[in-house]
């Protein structure tokens, strides 16, 4: 059983990618996401992890790192 919060997620994640998820206005969407990466200059592999999102709204940092959490490490079962 995983017993990480969704807050724990974010500090796992790439700095770079926690100072963009600090430029974003929630809720937001996928591309919101991927277009703000590209205006903080983001390098090519950050915005491919940004791409594996799912097309969705996401209402919070840590919503958006537990679905990259999950595309990384799997579903928690």
């Amino acid at each position: 059983m995983e017993t990480e919060n969704k807050a724990g997620y974010i500090t796992e994640l790439p700095i770079e990618i926690q100072k963009i998820f600090k430029n974003l206005d929630f809720p937001i969407e996928k591309n919101g996401i991927i277009e703000q990466a590209r205006k903080s200059k983001a390098i090519p592999d950050i915005l491919r992890e940004l791409g594996m999102l799912p097309d969705k709204k996401y209402n919070s940092a840590e919503d958006i790192a537990e679905e990259l959490h999950k595309t990384y490490m799997g579903v928690p079962v």
